[in-house]
């Protein structure tokens, strides 16, 4: 991974470093299969800092590409005619001249969709509003990509031990982060994803690991410093990023399914965890996967004229639900009653998952 604390002239970038253009810094990404170059002319910090989200899925340069991202100075950007606003997001709003589309992001950066979505150029003079455009147009079109692929997003924990997959769901800001930490430290227990596994319609869940963000405040583990970022976001605050290749060696490939937890709060009382018949597992899913809750889905609405369109198009709702359902049926269910004490909740996942790998040892 690059170097996030080096100036910009001596930053080393991972991947693509082609020079189409003097002073270009470039790196090319494989999502399974779904190809994205992420270019910019005069700062490669721009191309520095999406890395850092995504490093373990950088690969070689050449070939072709499905998404095409460039980075240029605010200066740069055009002028739009008069259009009406089409969309309005709490991050932007979106307008639409024909076959372009534009983002206003509050007049400080604008990104511009053409070419049926395989072309995004991002005009910012901030940092971190430039990388949070990108990391989310990124997510954006490798979700798309995900579901016709076979693959569905769950906004989830997803974790392996004893060769099988279990899976927490929990809200936004509701302990994924800091159990991921903590489970990223323990003996037996590797990581899928932190915060979105892919489900497939055979019973395996996919990993899918791109960077941890963590708040203030929150312990993190012994990272160097090259592999720390820290952001500023539209609407949530500052976090500092934490590139996964530091974890590199405790993620999971694919495995099967074996558990579903789902997550609840509590504001007393010692955290356990509880079965629960498997059709307890489908109204979540229906809303951490089918729905996609928590998950950023904005490019494709975008593209759409409306939601409805989206999820009649192929089926969606319909191909999300089959995979959810799919995955409860192999899937023990447990409610975790999550307490107050972070140390006795992960006590407490720890404990499950020691059980959970010794009883699947024989599979």
């Amino acid at each position: 991974m690059p170097d996030v604390q080096q100036s910009p002239d001596q930053r080393s970038l991972k991947g693509d470093t082609s020079t189409d253009y003097p002073g270009e810094a470039a790196v090319t990404f494989d999502f399974h299969g779904f190809r994205i170059v992420a270019r910019s002319i005069g700062d490669p910090v721009r191309v520095s800092d999406i890395t850092a989200d995504f490093s373990l899925f950088t690969t070689a340069p050449g070939g072709h590409h499905d998404l095409e991202i460039i980075f240029h100075d605010f200066a740069s950007r055009p002028t739009l005619p008069r259009l009406q606003a089409v969309q309005h997001t709490p991050r932007n709003v979106v307008y639409r001249d024909g076959e372009r589309s534009f983002l206003d992001y509050g007049g400080r950066a604008l990104s511009v969709i053409s070419d049926g979505g395989r072309r995004c150029e991002i005009h910012s003079d901030d940092r971190h509003l430039a990388h949070e455009a990108a990391f989310l147009t990124v997510l954006s079109h490798v979700g798309a990509h995900f579901d016709h692929s076979g693959r569905t997003r769950v906004h989830a924990l997803g974790l392996e031990a004893g060769g099988r997959a279990v899976l927490l769901l929990l809200p936004s800001s509701g302990g994924k982060t800091t159990m991921a930490l903590r489970m990223l430290q323990t003996d037996g227990v590797r990581v899928l994803s932190e915060d979105s596994p892919l489900m497939r319609r055979d019973g395996s869940i996919d990993p899918f690991p791109i960077r941890i963000g963590v708040r203030p405040g929150t312990p993190i583990p012994d990272v160097p410093a090259s592999m720390r970022l820290d952001i500023e976001r539209m609407e949530f605050g500052p976090k500092t990023l934490i590139d996964m290749q530091a974890f590199e060696s405790r993620l999971s490939g694919p495995v099967p399914i074996g558990a579903i937890l789902i997550g609840k709060r509590f504001t007393t009382g010692h955290s356990r965890i509880v079965p629960l018949p498997r059709r307890a597992a489908i109204r979540p899913l229906i809303s951490d996967a089918v729905v996609g809750l928590g998950l950023y889905q904005g490019v494709e609405f975008v593209l759409q004229s409306s939601a409805l369109e989206l999820f009649g198009k192929g089926g969606l709702a319909l191909s999300r639900l089959r995979t959810s359902l799919a995955i409860a049926r192999r899937a023990e269910v447990h409610r975790f009653e999550m307490g107050p004490g972070i140390e006795q909740t992960g006590d407490v996942l720890e404990a499950f998952l020691r059980d959970f790998a010794a009883r699947n040892a024989g599979d």
